[in-house]
C-alpha cells in the first residue's frame, strides 16, 4: 500500500514537472518575432515567460526587479533550428498586472549586461485565436454573417481581424471590434472561407494571435427564375419553383414581419407543399421573405427571393370575355376586368396577328378602360389576345398570362367590287386594242417599210444556180382552160386533104428570118380562120426543136406561138430543125402572150406541135 502511494506521488510530481517545463512552439516564435530581447509574453495574465536566442556554448544570468529587491530566474534551454533558446518562466507569485518589471541578461563569462528592458504583463498579452466561428445567411443574396465566441476577460478589450476569400476573390482583411460581422458583396453561389485572429486593444502595439482554423460555407444566391411568387387577389400567395433542378429536393422557408421586426423562419408544411409549390395566406399589407434550400449546411445551397410585399407582387388572372365588333375600317374590342377591386389601377396590352403572318403586333392601352379599337383591313382574319398588369400607381406587379386567342373575320365592303372590276375592264379593253392594232399594224408597216431582200443571199443563190451542170426550171406543160370543150374528131386521109397556101397576112417567119409576107386584109384572114377552125393537120415531120429552154424567154415564145398559129406547113416546114430527142422538153410550145392572141383565141384551137390551116373543101373535087 505504501509502495503504491509512493509511486503515485512520484508520477504526480513528474507530470507536474513536465507541465512546468517551458516549451515554445514555432508559431509562438513567429508571432513574437518582432518583439525586443528578451522577448516576454503571457497567455492568460497569470503566467509570464521571457526568452532570448543565443549560441549553445554560452551561459547567462537573468534578473528581474519589480520593487526594491532584484530576483534571479533559473534559465532553461530549448534547442531550436541550430540555436538555443534561453527561457525564464516567472513564478505565479511574481506575476502582476499594471506593474513595471525591469529585466537584465548578464553574460557569465564576461559578467556584462547583454539585454536590459522594462515590460508590463498586460502589454505582453498573446491571445489564443478565436474559437467557435460560424457563418450564417443574413437573408440577402451575397451576404454572410460571421459569429464567434466572446472572451470572458473584462480586462481585455479585444480587436479582431477577419480574413475571407472565395473562388474569384483574393484574401480580404477587415478589422472589427464586435462579436459578429456581416460580410457583403460576396460571390453568390460560391464557397466562402473565413479565418480570424485577435489582439488586445489599446494604444500600445500588441501581439496578434495566430489565425483560427478556416470555416467554409456556401454564399446564398438569388432565386431568379427558380422561384416565383405572386398574389392573384391580395389574399392568397402562390409560390412555385422549378422541380427539375437538384432532383426537386427543395425546402421552402418563409418569415413575416411582425410589428416592424422579422419573425423566425418557418418551413412550409408538407401538406401545403405539393407539386413544387407552396400556398400562403396574408393581408394586403403583409411583407414576407422566402428562400429555398437544398443539401446539408454549411455546404448546401440557398436561393433567396426578394422581399415580398403583397401590394407590389400582383399577377391577376388573364382577362376573360373578349369580344370584337367591326365598324367600317375598325375592329372594336371589349373584355372583362380580371380583378374588380383594383380595376381602375390596371392597364392592358393587346396583341394581334394577321392571318399568314408570323409576327405579332401589340400596343398598351393608356387607361384602365376595358375596350379599344384597332385599324384593320376588311376581308382579313385576325387572332387577338389581351393581358393585364397593375399600372404601378398604387398597386404593381407582373403581366398576367395572355387570354385565350380570339379569331375575328372581317367581311369585305362594297368598294371591293370597284377594286376588282376596274382592273378587269381595263385588261379587257387593253387586250382588244392590242389585237385590233396589231392586225393593221402589219399592213401599215409593210406599206411604209417594204421588206428589202438580202442582196448577199440573192447573189449567192444566183451564183450557185449558174455554176450548176444543168439548169432545168420548172414550167407548165400545158396551159389550157380547166373545162375542155367537147368536139367531134374526124380523121381524113392525107390524099383527100389539100392545104391552101397561107395568106400573106397570116403567115410569119421566125424572128431571125423576118416576116415573109405582109397582111393583106383583115377580112380575108378571118374568112380563112372560119374555114380552118374545124380541121387541123397532124404533122409528125415538122417538130420545132429549140436548143435549151427557149420557150422561157417571153418574146421568142410569143413570136413562135403566133407563127405556129399563122403559118402554113409549106412555108414553115423548112423553118425549124427536126428533133426527136427530149420530147418532153420540146414537144409543147408556150402560148403566145395574151395581148398578141386576144383577137384569135376564139377562132383557134390550141394544140401542141400542130398547125392551124385553112382547108378548102371542094365539093366537086371530092
Amino acid at each position: 500500500m505504501e509502495s503504491a502511494l509512493n509511486w503515485w506521488i512520484f508520477l504526480s510530481c513528474l507530470i507536474k514537472q513536465v507541465h512546468l517545463e517551458p516549451h515554445l512552439s514555432k508559431q509562438d516564435l513567429s508571432l513574437l518575432a518582432m518583439d525586443k530581447d528578451p522577448t516576454c509574453f503571457t497567455r492568460d495574465l497569470e503566467t509570464f515567460t521571457c526568452f532570448w536566442e543565443a549560441p549553445a556554448e554560452k551561459s547567462y544570468y537573468f534578473f528581474y526587479k519589480m520593487d526594491e529587491s532584484e530576483k534571479r530566474c533559473d534559465v532553461k534551454q530549448q534547442t531550436y533550428e541550430k540555436t538555443v533558446l534561453h527561457i525564464c518562466t516567472f513564478p505565479s507569485s511574481d506575476v502582476f498586472v499594471y506593474v513595471k518589471i525591469h529585466l537584465r541578461v548578464i553574460d557569465r563569462d564576461t559578467n556584462t549586461t547583454i539585454y536590459n528592458r522594462t515590460v508590463s504583463v498586460e502589454d505582453q498579452h498573446l491571445l489564443y485565436p478565436p474559437t467557435n466561428i460560424s457563418l450564417h445567411p443574413t437573408g440577402e443574396v451575397g451576404q454572410m454573417l460571421v459569429e464567434w465566441k466572446k472572451l470572458n476577460d473584462p480586462i481585455v478589450n479585444p480587436q479582431y481581424e477577419i480574413r475571407y476569400s472565395s473562388k474569384n476573390t483574393s484574401n480580404t482583411v477587415t478589422l472589427v471590434s464586435k462579436y459578429s460581422h456581416k460580410l457583403v458583396s460576396l460571390d453568390a453561389g460560391e464557397n466562402c472561407t473565413v479565418q480570424m485572429r485577435v489582439k488586445p486593444g489599446g494604444e500600445v502595439n500588441k501581439f496578434w494571435s495566430g489565425w483560427s482554423s478556416p470555416v467554409t460555407a456556401m454564399v446564398p444566391q438569388t432565386a431568379g427564375d427558380i422561384l416565383r411568387c405572386h398574389t392573384p387577389n391580395l389574399h392568397q400567395i402562390l409560390c412555385k419553383w422549378r422541380g427539375e433542378l437538384y432532383d426537386g429536393r427543395f425546402s421552402f422557408h418563409y418569415r413575416q414581419i411582425n410589428r416592424s421586426s422579422w419573425g423566425s423562419w418557418k418551413l412550409c408544411s408538407k401538406d401545403n407543399n405539393s407539386v413544387h409549390q407552396c400556398v400562403l395566406y396574408g393581408q394586403e399589407s403583409s411583407v414576407y421573405q422566402f428562400y429555398l434550400s437544398v443539401g446539408l449546411q454549411p455546404f448546401g445551397r440557398m436561393f433567396y427571393a426578394e422581399t415580398f410585399r403583397m401590394n407590389s407582387n400582383i399577377q391577376t388572372r388573364p382577362p376573360e370575355g373578349l369580344e370584337a365588333q367591326s365598324e367600317e375600317e375598325r375592329l372594336c374590342l371589349t373584355w372583362y376586368p380580371p380583378f374588380l377591386k383594383i380595376s381602375q389601377y390596371i392597364k392592358y396590352q393587346i396583341r394581334y396577328q394577321h392571318q399568314g403572318e408570323s409576327e405579332w403586333k401589340d400596343f398598351t392601352t393608356p387607361s384602365s378602360k376595358t375596350s379599344t379599337c384597332l385599324d384593320v383591313h376588311r376581308g382579313s382574319q385576325y387572332t387577338i389576345q389581351v393581358r393585364a398588369q397593375p399600372n404601378g400607381t398604387v398597386y404593381s406587379g407582373d403581366w398576367s398570362d395572355w387570354s385565350k386567342p380570339f379569331t375575328a373575320l372581317l367581311p369585305l365592303g362594297k368598294e371591293w367590287i370597284f377594286i376588282v372590276c376596274i382592273p378587269v375592264a381595263l385588261l379587257i379593253i387593253a387586250s382588244a386594242m392590242i389585237t385590233f392594232f396589231s392586225r393593221y399594224f402589219r399592213k401599215v408597216k409593210k406599206s411604209l417599210w417594204p421588206s428589202v431582200p438580202n442582196l448577199n443571199k440573192v447573189l449567192e443563190s444566183f451564183l450557185t444556180d449558174i455554176s450548176g451542170s444543168h439548169w432545168e426550171p420548172t414550167f407548165n406543160i400545158k396551159q389550157c382552160d380547166d373545162d375542155a370543150a367537147t368536139s367531134v374528131l374526124e380523121i381524113l386521109p392525107e390524099k383527100e386533104t389539100s392545104v391552101k397556101s397561107c395568106k400573106k397576112s397570116t403567115c410569119h417567119t421566125l424572128p431571125d428570118r423576118g416576116f415573109s409576107a405582109g397582111v393583106k386584109n383583115k377580112e380575108n384572114f378571118r374568112e380563112d380562120l372560119e374555114m380552118a377552125q374545124d380541121y387541123v393537120v397532124l404533122n409528125n415531120d415538122i417538130i420545132p426543136c429549140f436548143t435549151g429552154n427557149d420557150y422561157v424567154y417571153g418574146d421568142t415564145a410569143s413570136h413562135l406561138a403566133i407563127e405556129k398559129l399563122h403559118c402554113c406547113p409549106s412555108t414553115c416546114s423548112t423553118t425549124f430543125p427536126e428533133c426527136t430527142t427530149n420530147i418532153l422538153n420540146h414537144s409543147y410550145l408556150l402560148l403566145a402572150e395574151k395581148s398578141d392572141l386576144e383577137e384569135y383565141h376564139t377562132a383557134c384551137r390550141r394544140y401542141t406541135n400542130m398547125e392551124i390551116t385553112s382547108i378548102a373543101y371542094d365539093a366537086s373535087g371530092e
